[in-house]
């Protein structure tokens, strides 16, 4: 039997969540379309079947969550020296390393995905409930192309896909079914491989980038991992930043051709022969225990929006415009049904708790 809910938005819910019939609502409004397919749909479907503790809708497979700094290049020309690349020589950072696979699924040929949220950036950030917030976030995935070019494109097949029909869909759009069957790739290691923001953003007033984390070595230490467990990317995280630290080169791509090079089409590759990415920051993870008491849980509970930002790194176009609505929305309701706070945290988590010797009694 449903049950109807009346939530303090008042907008009335349904449970469990039934599915839209197609279009969605994606011929009228794509991105409020979204936010109902991911987080009213999907997300607390997922609940009401009982899962526990929320997730988010999108890249819950958590396989660590380490801290690091960033430090910004010394001596970077002056029209680089743009946002959180002109504040401070080095920000705190936390870590949020996952894959887009689902319960149930291996972690082989999964998207894998890391969120970086910067401590210390001073200015008014882009979104409204965190505008006075000390963070900065950004968000990588291990393909430098989206699967779909615009909010309505990736609303149609979201829909589809809900509905049992994402066969359809990629039958019509052939690029799209090339594109995700790239993204099916073997990872050896999450430590040991690029990631792209793939999206663009601005730079400043007049100029817009695409951003690419690139180990700065090729990692080594323990062996080839053991593809037949099913959760391999997290043993072989932990192990490798047990033994080592890992660094990774943050690398700005320019937009140099609004053709070849356009904002709005997520499908298209930027060509980094056209615009070879330039080294700005590098991102160190020291040498940690991914396993140390409430390490997972903090990075579990923290939100990862591009939209918790800078107005100089101002995300752009309309997927970046969805998961404005879609990222804060499942984020709030993930953090409200476990019970933690929704607001961003004022300072960062210490990178260890020193173990003290009781005094009790003497």
């Amino acid at each position: 039997m449903a049950i109807s809910e009346e939530p303090l938005d008042g907008v009335p819910r349904v449970y469990p969540p039934r599915t839209p019939t197609p279009p969605c609502g994606c011929d009228s409004d794509p991105i409020a379309a979204l936010r109902r397919l991911f987080v009213d749909v999907f997300q607390s479907g997922a609940l009401s079947r009982g899962r526990d503790p929320a997730t988010r809708p999108v890249f819950l497979r958590l396989h660590g969550v380490a801290h690091g700094r960033l430090v910004v290049r010394p001596g970077l020309p002056a029209d680089l020296r743009v946002g959180v690349f002109g504040q401070q020589p080095e920000y705190s950072a936390w870590i949020r390393f996952s894959s887009d696979v689902q319960p149930g699924r291996p972690d082989l040929k999964g998207t894998v995905g890391i969120g970086v949220k910067l401590f210390g950036v001073a200015g008014e950030k882009l979104l409204p409930a965190d505008r006075e917030a000390i963070t900065q976030d950004f968000v990588f995935q291990n393909h430098d192309v989206f699967f779909v070019d615009t909010a309505r494109d990736m609303c149609e097949f979201t829909c589809l896909s809900l509905n049992g029909k994402a066969d359809d869909y990629i039958s019509q759009h052939p690029i799209t079914g090339q594109i995700l069957d790239d993204m099916e790739k073997v990872v050896e290691s999450a430590l040991g491989i690029p990631y792209w923001s793939v999206l663009p953003s601005r730079f400043g007033a007049d100029r817009f980038v695409k951003y690419k984390l690139e180990p700065e070595s090729p990692a080594t230490g323990p062996p080839v991992p053991d593809y037949a467990d099913p959760f391999y990317l997290r043993a072989d995280l932990h192990a490798r930043l047990r033994q080592q630290e890992a660094r990774f080169r943050l690398l700005l791509q320019f937009q140099t051709d609004p053709d070849t090079m356009p904002l709005d089409r997520a499908t298209v590759r930027w060509s980094e022969r056209e615009s070879v990415p330039v080294h700005v920051a590098t991102l160190i993870l020291p040498r940690q225990d991914l396993d140390q008491r409430g390490q997972a849980a903090y990075g579990e509970n923290l939100s990862f929006s591009p939209w918790r930002s800078l107005r100089d790194h101002e995300p752009v176009g309309s997927i970046a415009e969805a998961r404005r609505v879609v990222y804060e929305a499942s984020a709030d309701n993930r953090r409200n049904v476990n019970g933690v706070p929704v607001a961003e945290p004022a300072t960062p988590r210490p990178a260890s708790w020193p173990a003290r010797r009781s005094t009790a009694g003497r």
